[in-house]
């Protein structure tokens, strides 16, 4: 029996005892035991004042089944305490997680509210957490095809590609997901440089086929108008044509080949002291040879006391292109400058020419393969569309960057940036040559 039990009995007892002395046993025994059942009312009653507000009422002390109902109540509620905590923890660490993803990710409500985004979510989506809290995110992105997505309830998986209503020029891959049963989700990553890659290699891929077709239709059709029978004079005329597709198709797959092992790392990088001077003076000796050398005048301003750490070969390949696009791309007579200066904080190599110039909306694709300002003079000069490529890539491998300016009638300027680290002395360059 419990103890509760036991302390009836016993102040029945002692009730009935003292009414026995009294006549009225069991009157005695009666109040007893009514007296004890309004004390134990009384301590439920504070136990269920304790169990609803335990902050403000102090737990019942009785002993017996009350206090074993409190001990285990505690026991329960810091249980549940401790999960609370451990949730919480989890949840922060998934909330600061999710927070750090550079893709939007918006829980939804039953009826597409938000319920929690991250940081993500305000600048590709425009959603503000907790600013937007309970606001349908169909009211914050009003895109047609996500308008649609989110009205359809079978779209969960499927995936559109909109334009940012942050940025238009941002274009977001959106997605909704379910998770944890019926709850909904939605995802966003930025696609813009993906897209932006898809179409360069839809590009490279066209203007490949392209410039390849012509030197090929040209050979093909040499070789069905001629035969064993075809005089010498005939085939004297049209190998000059020949000579010259075929040295077009070498030079475009040696240029892609270089292209290549500048990607991959293939060739690891040679660094040396480069005599900036001499380099540069040899280009230009190599400009004053080309086909389209035209009286151009080619002034070089030079800082002869600072030599430039790099690959010799990837460095005069790079500013080799530079010098001869601006000979090639220029008026008979015009001027090309070229600069070798460093300050406190860079060493430049700059190009600058005094042509046509080039579009604003052309600056920002130029290195791209095979680009071109003006796509059908690559048959007139030769030109593989490779050449700015490459140099944007050499650039990367030496820590350095391409900036070009241009404006229309005015000229164009290409200035290769490398770090000052890159920079020595002439004295220094000296002796790290002759170790």
């Amino acid at each position: 029996m419990s103890w509760d039990y036991w302390r009836l009995l016993t102040i029945v007892f002692i009730a009935g005892f003292i009414g026995l002395l009294f006549g009225q046993m069991m009157t005695f025994m009666f109040l007893a035991a009514f007296l004890y059942a309004l004390w134990l009312q009384d301590s439920w009653n504070k136990l269920l004042k304790w169990v609803k507000k335990p902050k403000k009422n102090p737990s019942p002390t009785a002993e017996g089944a009350i206090d074993d109902v409190c001990r285990e109540i505690e026991r329960v509620r810091q249980q549940n305490n401790s999960r609370k905590k451990k949730l919480a923890g989890y949840l922060k660490r998934f909330q600061s997680a999710t927070a750090a993803l550079p893709d939007a990710v918006v829980v939804l409500g039953a009826f597409g509210e938000v319920d929690w985004a991250n940081d993500s979510a305000k600048t590709l989506l425009g959603v503000r957490w907790p600013r937007d809290s309970h606001v349908r995110v169909n009211n914050l992105i009003r895109d047609p095809d996500f308008q649609q997505l989110i009205s359809d309830s079978t779209a969960i998986g499927q995936t559109i590609v909109v334009h940012s209503p942050v940025n238009s020029e941002v274009q977001l891959e959106i997605k909704i997901v379910s998770y944890m049963g019926s709850g909904r989700m939605l995802l966003a990553r930025d696609m813009t440089q993906t897209v932006k890659l898809q179409k360069m290699r839809r590009d490279f891929v066209a203007n490949v086929s392209h410039e390849l077709r012509t030197p090929l239709t040209v050979l093909r059709g040499y070789f069905e108008m001629f035969d064993d029978k075809t005089p010498a004079d005939q085939w004297q005329n049209a190998l000059p044509a020949m000579r010259q597709q075929s040295e077009r198709m070498s030079d475009m797959l040696h240029e892609l080949l270089t292209l290549s092992r500048l990607e991959t790392g293939e060739k690891a990088l040679q660094v040396v002291p480069v005599d900036m001077g001499a380099t540069l003076q040899e280009i230009i000796a190599d400009a004053t040879q080309l086909a389209q050398y035209d009286n151009h005048e080619i002034k070089l301003n030079l800082d002869s006391e600072h030599w430039l750490l790099a690959d010799l070969d990837e460095l005069r390949s790079a500013i080799s292109n530079l010098v001869f696009n601006a000979v090639k791309y220029t008026p008979a007579g015009c001027r090309v400058t070229i600069t070798w200066a460093v300050d406190q904080l860079e060493g430049h190599v700059e190009v600058a020419d005094m042509g046509d110039g080039i579009a604003e909306h052309h600056l920002e694709r130029l290195t791209e393969r095979f680009y071109r300002v003006d796509s059908g003079r690559s048959q007139g000069d030769g030109g593989t569309g490779l050449g700015l490529a490459i140099v944007k890539h050499v650039l990367q491998r030496h820590d350095a960057i391409l900036k070009i300016n241009s404006e229309l009638g005015k000229g164009t300027r290409f200035a290769c940036h490398f770090p000052i680290q890159s920079v020595v002395r002439k004295p220094q360059a000296l002796n790290l040559a002759s170790l």
